[in-house]
């Protein structure tokens, strides 16, 4: 289980203005978040995007971090 302090520590050095997504690891509904990872060549959609990627996580120029839960 990854707690507050973990994740703050991971993203300290990152611009405010940093993306943050979310995403699903499996189809079932998670307690916990599973992973954080740091994107660094991300490619925005759509920053208004509901129910769809508003991320693709490849083939950018921008950092984003993705909660996996």
């Amino acid at each position: 289980m990854q707690t507050l302090r973990d994740f703050l520590k991971q993203v300290e050095n990152l611009p405010p203005d940093t993306l943050l997504c979310v995403a699903e690891v499996d189809e079932a509904f998670a307690a916990h978040v599973a992973e954080v990872e740091i994107i660094e060549d991300a490619k925005l959609q759509n920053r208004k995007a509901e129910g769809t990627e508003a991320v693709e996580l490849g083939n950018g120029n921008q950092r984003v971090v993705v909660i996996r839960w």
